[in-house]
C-alpha cells in the first residue's frame, strides 16, 4: 500500500516538474548551503558530457523519507541570471521516468549524469544542476525542493 502511494506521488511530482521556466533569478555566485533537511549536492568528475552528483544528508529538521528520481534541470549563468540549457533537437518529447531513489539519512550517495544525448557537449561556463528532493511523510503529506550543485566547465 505504501509503495503504491509513493509511486503515485512520484508520478504526480514528475508530471509537475516536467514544465520548466526559461530563467531563474538566483545569484549565480551564491554558494550552495544545506537546506533544512540537511541535504547538499556537489558536482564531481565534471566534463562537458556529464558529471557525478554526490548527495550528502546529515542532520536536518523534520526529515522523514527523502527521495529523488531521474529528473534534473541544467542551467547556465548568463548576465547574472540562471537560464535553462536548451535541449538538442529530439525526435520525440523528452520524458523522465518515475523511479524513487532513496537518499539515506546521515549518508552519502552518488548518481552519474550523462547529458550529451540531451544537451550535447557543454561549452565553457558556470553551471548548476538541480535535483528535486521529496521529503515524504505519508500519502498527501510531503514537501519538495530543488537542490543545486554548482560547477564550472573550463
Amino acid at each position: 500500500m505504501k509503495l503504491s502511494a509513493l509511486i503515485l506521488a512520484f508520478i504526480c511530482v514528475f508530471a509537475f516538474v516536467g514544465c520548466n521556466s526559461n530563467t531563474a533569478t538566483d545569484n549565480p555566485s551564491a554558494e550552495p548551503t544545506p537546506n533544512s533537511w540537511g541535504v547538499t549536492l556537489e558536482a564531481e568528475n565534471i566534463s562537458p558530457e556529464g558529471l557525478t552528483i554526490v548527495c550528502k544528508q546529515s542532520g536536518g529538521e523534520e526529515v522523514s523519507e527523502l527521495f529523488t528520481g531521474s529528473f534534473y534541470t541544467l542551467q547556465r549563468s548568463e548576465d547574472s541570471e540562471w537560464v535553462d540549457v536548451e535541449f538538442l533537437p529530439q525526435e520525440y518529447d523528452v520524458t523522465w521516468t518515475s523511479e524513487a531513489w532513496i537518499i539515506p539519512k546521515d549518508e552519502s550517495t552518488e548518481w552519474k549524469v550523462d547529458w550529451e544525448w540531451l544537451y550535447g557537449k557543454l561549452p565553457e561556463g558556470e553551471y548548476r544542476i538541480g535535483k528535486e528532493i521529496m521529503n515524504f511523510r505519508k500519502t498527501g503529506d510531503y514537501d519538495e525542493e530543488i537542490i543545486y550543485a554548482y560547477f564550472e566547465i573550463r
